[in-house]
């Protein structure tokens, strides 16, 4: 896909780039999709780190000591190499309860991805459905410009006849200079917009290239009710939070396990730098191999380990609190969200009818002119109208689309 993509941009002049390929890209090139990706990455190696727990430790050194006052049994000048190996046998369930708590975490870290590329996707088709109505608003603004450019040319030709008065040629030549600004300024906002595009999908669109239009049709949604049990349901962040409480729970276990024994085997090769020997008998072998299990068991550590347990209880709390809050928020979003979609709704189903009456409006209009039978004032009026009702019509087809996928959003991931 990545190879097709590429294909896509270089001929960018031969082909048209769609809605699919632009939240492909916006995957693919995105920073905010990147760092979410390398943040699952960073909470599997530490998972990684915490596993480590359970395998040996092998550790080599080198030791040189010179001592003024020697003995039979301390020797100066003396140097020794060392091979230790330690391994585990118990820290009082710590080592399994980080496991837990990295898991948990890694976890989190995958669920905030799906939001993160759930609001991405949603960022995408918003930039996108804004630049085709700036594309279109540039079309409906050509259009007024050329119409009123001919009425004027129209007008001039009656008025030189002296069938208009003056006043109704400068009424159009205004009209007709303040539609050339606002094609203008559609201009201007095309180019925003396409930047506001590029910057969602990281990737430069060429100047000579177009994008597809997409049928921008919506499917009846579910009850209010229905669609917020779904909501607390999918909502990758609640399960994300919950996870991070899940993790702050195995590490107080972690933090309970200092207060068990800990057992550990060792195994040592100590190589020096000769033998000595006092008398016949061998004070310091030329090499020496320990095998032992040390155990250790902190009886008081200041307070400390109590104190990190107080402070993981009360960040589990504050998590808490957050996740309550996270879901009042939700609520008002979904609301919010389906109010929206039913505005949206009625939205399109009246600028659709506006249009066909602005249009219809405007060609009997238009013809009445023609004859003399109407004003000049009454002929801009309609013009107006027929811009302002394309454009309205044009935003209401895009904005039911984004109001639906702005609902999906907030009830899934």
């Amino acid at each position: 896909m990545k190879i097709a993509l590429i294909f896509l941009l270089f001929y960018s002049t031969l082909f048209a780039l769609t809605l699919e390929e632009s939240l492909e890209l916006a995957l693919q090139n995105s920073p905010k999709a990147m760092i979410s990706k390398s943040n699952v990455k960073y909470s599997e190696l530490k998972k990684d780190e915490a596993t480590a727990a359970y395998h040996p430790t092998l550790d080599a050194g080198f030791e040189y000591k010179e001592l003024q006052n020697t003995t039979a049994f301390i020797f100066s000048p003396t140097h020794n190499y060392s091979l230790s190996l330690k391994y585990n046998l118990f820290r009082g369930f710590s080592d399994y309860s980080n496991i837990d708590s990295k898991d948990a975490e890694m976890m989190s870290a995958k669920l905030e991805q799906k939001a993160v590329i759930a609001d991405l996707k949603l960022d995408v088709i918003v930039a996108y459905t804004n630049y085709l109505k700036a594309q279109k608003l540039i079309v409906s603004q050509e259009a007024e410009f050329a119409s009123l450019t001919k009425q004027y040319d129209d007008t001039n030709n009656r008025y030189e006849q002296g069938i208009v008065a003056k006043n109704d040629l400068l009424m159009i030549e205004v009209e007709r200079l303040k539609s050339e600004q606002a094609l203008i300024k559609a201009k201007s906002d095309f180019v925003v917009a396409k930047s506001a595009l590029e910057n969602i999908i990281a990737t430069k669109i060429a100047n000579s290239e177009t994008i597809s239009d997409f049928d921008a049709s919506v499917a009846e949604v579910a009850s209010l009710e229905a669609l917020k049990e779904k909501m607390m349901d999918s909502r990758s962040e609640i399960k994300a939070m919950i996870f991070k409480s899940k993790s702050l729970v195995a590490q107080r276990d972690a933090v309970e396990g200092k207060y068990l024994p800990t057992v550990d085997l060792l195994a040592k090769y100590d190589l020096n730098d000769k033998e000595r020997t006092s008398d016949g008998n061998i004070v310091q072998p030329r090499d020496q191999t320990t095998y032992g299990v040390n155990v250790s068991w902190n009886l008081y550590s200041g307070g400390k380990d109590y104190a990190a347990q107080k402070a993981l209880l009360e960040k589990d709390n504050q998590q808490n609190y957050e996740l309550n809050q996270l879901k009042l928020d939700l609520t008002t979003q979904l609301t919010k969200a389906y109010q929206d979609l039913i505005v949206a709704k009625s939205a399109k189903v009246v600028a659709s009818k506006a249009k066909e009456s602005a249009e219809e409006n405007y060609r009997i209009t238009s013809d009445r002119y023609s004859y003399g039978d109407v004003d000049t004032l009454t002929l801009l009026v309609s013009q107006t109208n027929l811009t302002q009702a394309t454009n309205a019509h044009n935003d209401a087809y895009y904005n039911l689309f984004v109001a639906y996928k702005t609902l999906h959003r907030v009830v899934s991931e």
